[in-house]
């Protein structure tokens, strides 16, 4: 097959245990159009035998309709077996992540080094992802790098130790989302209380656009902020932070900051509201005029 060609799998609905792929070349997979709405379950059992992820991309690739469960590797190895890991070097490389599930894996997503890299995650959910062993760090999305990672319209909820939402992309945006940070999200989408550190960890700066989200934390969370911004140094020549329209609600944790800022780019915080955060913005004075 000539791998400049474009591929569109249909998979029919059911569990698929044990099967994992490489992907080589653009492709989509996704629910078969005859079923849309019903499962397609890529289940992990047995530790990763590529020691990466249940679908390890190396191009292109396009996810619709699928449920990710299971990854995991061991310690030894890092213990961060994903749904889909993503190593593509090719400066278009798109990862496009629609209308699927990622539950009960050591981490939901993880993508590589590729700093022109386009990653869209959009009516998704997230599930009770992450690894109890303390000695390891994952979370429920984690883009390296990018250009532009954008998360709309998904749930976080059950998010172990590491954060829900972590990017070193130069652009980052999460709009329209619900994130539980170590509370209780929704009991009909199966969802534990979590132990999550942060709810939105935009580690190196960039343009952050986060906007329409709710962001709940509670009592079960390791780290009292909600958003952190910068927090590992900037180290883009662009910065920018804007939270808009955001519901910030922390339950029975002291001290709850919704967002920090400790490089204190002037942030642009509008429209949001707060319920039982003690501090909105840290320190104060980052706020723009």
């Amino acid at each position: 097959m000539d791998p400049s060609h474009y591929y569109d799998v249909w998979l029919a609905p059911g569990t698929y245990t044990n099967d994992f792929a490489e992907i080589n070349r653009p492709m989509t997979i996704e629910v078969d159009p005859c079923c849309t709405g019903q499962e397609v379950a890529l289940n992990a059992t047995v530790d990763l035998p590529n020691q990466k992820g249940i679908l390890l991309s190396l191009s292109s690739l396009t996810v619709n309709g699928l449920t990710f469960e299971g990854a995991h590797i061991s310690a030894a190895l890092g213990g961060n077996g994903a749904g889909i890991r993503d190593q593509s070097e090719d400066p278009a490389a798109m990862l496009i992540i629609q209308n699927s599930v990622f539950i009960n894996n050591q981490e939901g997503v993880l993508t590589g080094d590729n700093a022109n890299q386009v990653i869209m995650v959009s009516n998704s959910r997230f599930i009770n992802n992450g690894n109890p062993d303390p000695s390891v760090f994952q979370h429920g999305i984690y883009v390296n790098a990018g250009a532009m990672f954008s998360v709309s319209n998904s749930l976080f909820c059950g998010q172990l130790i590491g954060h829900s939402v972590k990017s070193r992309a130069a652009v980052t945006m999460v709009s329209d989302s619900q994130i539980y940070d170590g509370a209780l999200g929704p009991t009909a989408q199966g969802c534990l209380p979590g132990s999550s550190s942060l709810a939105i960890d935009v580690a190196n700066g960039g343009a952050a656009t986060i906007t329409g989200n709710q962001l709940i934390q509670g009592a079960s969370t390791q780290n009292y902020k909600i958003v952190d911004y910068g927090e590992e140094g900037l180290i883009y020549s662009s910065n920018s932070l804007v939270v808009s329209g955001n519901a910030f609600v922390s339950m029975g944790t002291p001290s709850a900051t919704a967002v920090y800022d400790p490089n204190c780019v002037l942030g642009q915080l509008s429209n949001n509201t707060s319920t039982g955060i003690t501090t909105v913005l840290d320190p104060a004075n980052c706020a723009a005029p």
